[in-house]
């Protein structure tokens, strides 16, 4: 009975310990220029789609902001689907290190982020923020 329950907390702590990847996607939606962003992981038992929205009539909005807590050695997957030209900044925040923003381009492109601390927090901007400021 011994061998048994070894066995099942061993498959149980190979499961657990196995890293998780989360998914943003953000894209450009309409001719309106509205930014969608979803927000997933790669575990398909659980239903954790959440969708967002800033639209161009809400000025007061210009980014989207996720924070993760208990994301040790995981990976966020950022992929950004706007117009040919389009930029935006994003900005990432690891632990209680300082922010670092960069505008990057959003058309077609797919970004990693990987953190070693205990909250990651990323901000994505509207398409072309220097339009809206």
């Amino acid at each position: 009975m011994k061998k048994i329950t070894l066995s099942v907390a061993l498959l149980l702590g190979s499961y657990v310990t196995k890293a998780q990847t989360e998914y943003i996607d953000v894209a450009k939606v309409g001719m309106l220029g509205t930014s969608t962003m979803a927000i997933y992981n790669d575990n398909r038992y659980l239903n954790d789609l959440e969708v967002f929205k800033l639209n161009i009539f809400n000025k007061a909005k210009t980014y989207h902001w996720v924070k993760y807590t208990n994301l040790f050695n995981d990976k966020v997957v950022l992929t950004m689907s706007d117009d040919k030209g389009d930029t935006r900044e994003v900005c990432t925040k690891h632990g209680e290190q300082d922010y670092f923003c960069e505008t990057v381009s959003s058309f077609a492109t797919v970004y990693e982020f990987t953190t070693n601390s205990d909250t990651f927090q990323i901000w994505i901007s509207r398409p072309n923020i220097k339009n809206y400021e």
